[in-house]
């Protein structure tokens, strides 16, 4: 072979083509070489084929050697009382708004992967009190069986550490009683309670009065950590109820916020533990008169902060002979109203001396936004708030397009330390503008996409304007366009005329 080899050498070098005798080595060589791969390959497949069955073996050998490994993991050794104190740490946030609906998500999230780890981890989680501190229940779809499961679970891990509870379920339910008791053994570390109830009939409003009861009962109960109290009560129906709503006062030492809403429930008369209030949300009550509206407000003297949500049309005669109610420490306003051809008629009933910040939002179309722009500007003057009143939010309904901004001249001037101001369907205009917002920090503006052209061109000349007359002074702006019934519709129709030919489509239209 090394001679057939080196006759070749010389072919290694050149470009020559080989003579007869060459090709003929060259040849014998190639299928030389050839028998002694098909050996070797033959023999890389076995290995390989040895190799993957002892890879087999070896996931199988680990995978045993891990459960021995685990049965000496530190992981055992440790407590109960150890590992659950350390879940405690790790998932409650001491510093967390108890207030704040997200806390438990976040707290289960968190705790979540512990209770993965293995079965004795999530037994030894469900035995930590404090993670059973807020429990939320909602019983309107289980059956007269299974209520009193669920209670008695719930029971069984929260009775001793429930602070927060939030509870739905059918006046008309067969364990309703269950469901009160259950209730009135939590009320004694109780601090927040969210109740939505739901009703069929007159009679279900029963179960309030067994719920609350009245101060001369003798079974008056006392809620003595309870600060924050949240109702809703709702019906598939309208229902005109034969007694007044009443939650003692004197049951209720230390509440500062609650919320009270009867959408299709009207009640002749509502009776609230106002005098500690500082927070206070009401409404949307069905029928809720003025004349209804004095006695709460007018016992919540020490009110931070009010949120009124009506959908009741008034008469006119209603404020007639009403007087002005006062709340000297009240800050913040928040109105939302879905009452067609809103004119803010309870406005002239409040005094707010310690006014900051109010936001006004009327969700229905055709309001009277010049009677409420005089009303505010009214109020304004008849407070004496116009040194403290820094930040206004109207919001009008799409129907209010024409909502001028120079008629806001006149509120605006009566707060000269207002430094944020947020308005929805306002048009732009420079005399207004020029006029009444060099002093403003922070502005929002939205739009409706149909005014988009005029809006922009305002919209820059406000801002060469503002950044000229107060260049010194920082400005966050911002303005936003949305739909409205007149925009969504032709929006809606080319989004289908997209996904029905694709969204590379060009669309003109003249």
């Amino acid at each position: 072979m090394s001679s057939a080899t080196d006759r070749l050498q010389s072919l290694y070098a050149s470009n020559r083509p080989p003579s007869p005798q060459e090709a003929s080595v060259a040849a014998e060589s190639i299928q030389l070489c050839s028998e002694k791969l098909q050996v070797v390959d033959t023999h890389i497949t076995a290995l390989e084929r040895e190799l993957e069955e002892l890879k087999a073996q070896q996931s199988i050998i680990e995978g045993e050697r891990r459960r021995y490994v685990d049965i000496l993991s530190a992981r055992r050794l440790l407590p109960p009382e150890i590992v659950g104190r350390f879940m405690e740490l790790a998932c409650v946030n001491d510093n967390d708004d108890k207030l704040e609906l997200s806390q438990s998500l976040g707290t289960h999230q968190r705790l979540l992967p512990f209770m993965l780890v293995s079965r004795e981890w999530y037994r030894t989680a469900c035995g930590v009190a404090n993670l059973w501190t807020e429990l939320e229940m909602d019983l309107r779809n289980f059956s007269s069986e299974e209520i009193p499961e669920i209670i008695l679970k719930a029971t069984n891990q929260s009775a001793r550490a429930a602070e927060i509870l939030k509870i739905a379920f059918s006046a008309a339910a067969p364990a309703r009683t269950q469901i009160v008791d259950f209730i009135h053994s939590l009320i004694s570390r109780l601090e927040l309670f969210i109740l939505r109830l739901y009703i069929d009939s007159i009679s279900d409003l029963q179960i309030l009065d067994t719920l609350f009861p009245p101060s001369s009962s003798s079974s008056t109960l006392l809620w003595p950590t309870l600060h924050t109290l949240q109702i809703s009560i709702r019906s598939g129906r309208e229902i005109a109820a034969e007694s007044g709503l009443s939650i003692p006062s004197a049951n209720f030492p230390l509440l500062r916020t609650a919320a009270m809403s009867s959408p299709e429930v009207i009640f002749p008369s509502y009776q609230m533990p106002c005098a500690n209030l500082m927070r206070l949300d009401l409404g949307p009550l069905n029928e809720l008169t003025y004349r209804k509206y004095v006695p709460i407000l007018g016992a919540c003297t020490n009110l931070r902060s009010l949120r009124l949500r009506m959908q009741h049309q008034f008469r006119t005669d209603e404020t007639d002979n009403i007087p002005v109610i006062t709340l000297p420490h009240l800050t913040h306003l928040q109105v939302e109203s879905s009452v067609p051809g809103e004119t803010g008629r309870f406005l002239p009933l409040l005094r707010l001396p310690s006014l900051q910040s109010c936001i006004y939002t009327i969700s229905a179309p055709w309001s009277w936004y010049m009677d409420i722009l005089r009303k505010f500007t009214a109020l304004f003057v008849r407070s004496g708030c116009s040194e403290s009143m820094e930040y206004l939010e109207l919001n009008f309904g799409y129907s209010s397009l024409d909502c001028r901004m120079d008629e806001l001249y006149r509120p605006l001037m009566a707060l000269p330390r207002l430094t944020a101001l947020k308005l929805s369907n306002f048009r732009m205009e420079m005399r207004s503008v020029e006029a009444c917002l060099p002093r403003i920090r922070e502005l929002m503006i939205k739009h409706s996409r149909e005014h988009m052209d005029d809006a922009l061109h305002s919209f820059a000349q406000y801002l060469d304007y503002r950044f000229n007359a107060s260049p010194d002074i920082p400005l966050k702006v911002r303005l936003q366009f949305v739909d409205t019934p007149y925009t969504l519709t032709p929006g809606e129709r080319l989004d289908s005329i997209r996904n029905k030919f694709g969204s590379s489509l060009d669309l003109v239209i003249d």
